[in-house]
């Protein structure tokens, strides 16, 4: 079966227009894109998920909103990523979301997230990477561990790329999601392609 690849923006990664950029991504074999700019004010991050929005929908992308649950809900877009720390303290916003992925690294967390209403977790960083570079990577046996603690599907996420990516050939991952590699990628469909595997 093949992988399923998941987009995180960056727009501090783009080397060229940020939107082009997101345009070649969804137009590309992605599943769907987490707008993830949390650095931006909850008025920027407004606009920029209405742009994000229209350009996902012009090539049949889920546009998945990313720690602004309050923009989600107001927007109505039901596809929402978040942290468990974000989701214990905002519980009701399963109410709102087709899709809820929460950001997990040990099976416990993974656990927990389902049983607060998590449709999918995302397990990392599962490989050393220059954004993490202070954190020990939870390791291969890990996702493992994660796969098995949930029903949901698991997505693996931190230094995947296509030399790292066989390494989760043996596990049972949903896909993988990331970010340096597409927002810095000049030949975005052949790099999504060479992850699925």
């Amino acid at each position: 079966m093949m992988r399923k690849v998941i987009a995180i923006t960056n727009r501090h990664l783009v080397h060229r227009d940020y939107w082009d950029q997101l345009e070649q991504i969804v137009s590309s074999p992605v599943e769907s894109l987490i707008l993830r700019e949390k650095d931006l004010t909850e008025d920027e991050y407004v606009n920029y998920a209405r742009k994000a929005l229209q350009l996902c929908n012009l090539r049949g992308k889920q546009c998945v909103l990313h720690n602004f649950g309050r923009v989600a809900v107001r927007l109505h877009i039901p596809h929402f990523q978040c942290s468990l720390d974000y989701l214990k303290t905002h519980t009701s916003i399963s109410y709102y979301m087709a899709t809820l992925g929460v950001s997990v690294h040990t099976p416990e967390e993974a656990h927990e997230a389902e049983k607060l209403g998590a449709t999918y977790v995302i397990a990392g960083h599962v490989f050393p990477t220059p954004s993490k570079a202070a954190y020990e990577p939870i390791g291969v046996p890990t996702v493992k561990e994660i796969c098995k603690a949930v029903s949901v599907p698991v997505y693996a996420l931190g230094g995947v790329n296509p030399s790292t990516v066989e390494k989760l050939n043996n596990i049972p991952v949903k896909g993988v999601a990331l970010m340096s590699g597409l927002m810095k990628s000049n030949d975005i469909s052949s790099y999504v392609t060479s992850l699925q595997g």
